[in-house]
């Protein structure tokens, strides 16, 4: 089984411990429940720890309250796909869909606590420092995507650019303060599958 995945930011360096390097049994977890067609996504940080996995996932796992608590917020939204993810260490949801004609995505716990909404922007919709911050941290970029995110009442950026080949997403505050930046690549993901596979 093959899964293609972003790495962003360090090459392959899985979480070690004495011995040989081992994934963390999270990666092995996530992989088992992506969906056949779906991908994966793993932000490290500069040391090899991670920072977040997400996995495409069939959206009918996703629990139906959760289904439910996205609906009441968008009523006009339809639900085009879903992920299970982990950030820093906690298990979420992530549910995507459109609205308002807008690509748009809720971050939920299990509880159905929506801790974080994205939402695409048109460019011009985009604030100036935003734009010229994203420019000045991948210079000789063409912008591909922008889109706000809200966590905690807090707005931040996330600026998807391209350069030759290469593909970036730099994560900026709302001042236009550049948080962080990676370069995604494609990779393969093999692990045995489970026996009850």
């Amino acid at each position: 089984m093959h899964t293609k995945y972003a790495i962003a930011l360090a090459p392959l360096a899985l979480a070690a411990c004495s011995g040989p390097e081992r994934a963390p049994r999270t990666l092995v977890e996530l992989y088992d429940l992506t969906a056949p067609d779906g991908a994966m996504e793993i932000e490290f940080e500069r040391d090899g720890t991670f920072r977040e996995l997400e996995a495409d996932v069939p959206i009918e796992t996703v629990p139906d309250h959760l289904r439910r608590v996205t609906r009441l917020a968008y009523p006009d939204a339809v639900i085009t796909g879903a992920e299970r993810e982990v950030q820093l260490g906690t298990w979420l949801w992530e549910i995507k869909f459109t609205s308002g004609g807008r690509a748009m995505e809720v971050v939920l716990d299990d509880e159905g606590n929506v801790l974080e909404t994205e939402r695409e922007l048109l460019t011009e919709e985009a604030p100036a420092e935003v734009l010229e911050a994203s420019r000045g941290a991948i210079p000789d970029s063409t912008l591909l995507s922008v889109e706000v995110i809200k966590s905690d009442d807090a707005l931040s950026y996330h600026v998807k650019r391209q350069r030759g080949a290469a593909r970036y997403k730099i994560v900026l505050a709302a001042n236009g303060k550049v948080l962080r930046k990676v370069r995604e690549v494609t990779a393969e993901l093999e692990i045995p599958l489970a026996e009850s596979r």
